[in-house]
């Protein structure tokens, strides 16, 4: 992985984010929960303009996530664009593309100053990751079992935002087929116990206790 130069309170560089105008072909909604306590909900949906997630959840405080990721044909991402919002305010923001053989992942923090935000761009060689969100983005589990492969490298961006951690950005990860339509995705100690049917994700059961799970209609 290489760091690109560094560049602090810049005007903001992306406009509005997540503008989706067309008509929705696929929702769901899932719920979060660790043991009995609910945590939050998710709203997924594939639109022509991409895969869209809103994640609401409360750590502590309430936050929400809301990102947009194009894939291409080969079912890599193309486009990422997440959106953090605590309160009435955008505290941070990711951009991320994957072209001409290499990833670029672009994070604003708007923790200091709403209007100038610190801007830090990551670029990474390997086209071939896997984008997975940490904030329980369905989409991007979707995707990867749609392309199944045992070892992957994945990617998670959030990870970028504290300097401590961008090495676990990136690493190896393990798929297993574990039964009919059940899958377990297993990074850093922790296994995901992933359960489908014809319509997608149902559940993903996370070994350190949360689970993740479809509303029923």
């Amino acid at each position: 992985m290489t760091v690109s130069k560094i560049y602090f309170r810049l005007p903001i560089l992306i406009g509005v984010l997540l503008a989706i105008t067309t008509v929705i072909t696929f929702g769901m909604e899932y719920v979060v929960r660790v043991d009995q306590m609910e945590l939050g909900k998710i709203i997924t949906e594939n639109t022509k303009n991409g895969w869209t997630s809103v994640s609401e959840l409360e750590y502590g405080e309430k936050y929400k996530v809301e990102t947009r990721t194009t894939y291409g044909k080969s079912g890599l991402f193309e486009v990422y664009e997440a959106t953090f919002v605590t309160g009435d305010e955008v505290v941070a923001k990711i951009l991320g593309t994957n072209k001409q053989n290499r990833i670029s992942i672009t994070v604003y923090m708007y923790y200091d100053d709403p209007n100038n935000p610190s801007v830090k761009t990551f670029t990474f060689d390997n086209s071939s990751m896997v984008i997975l969100d940490n904030n329980f983005v369905i989409p991007h589990f979707e995707m990867m079992l749609k392309t199944p492969s045992p070892v992957f490298t994945i990617l998670i961006p959030q990870a970028l935002f504290d300097p401590s951690k961008t090495e676990k950005a990136s690493g190896n990860a393990q798929l297993k087929r574990a039964a009919n339509g059940k899958y377990v995705l297993s990074y850093e100690g922790v296994d995901i116990t992933i359960s489908t049917d014809k319509l997608g994700i149902v559940s993903m059961e996370y070994s350190n206790g949360i689970t993740v799970e479809r509303v029923k209609k």
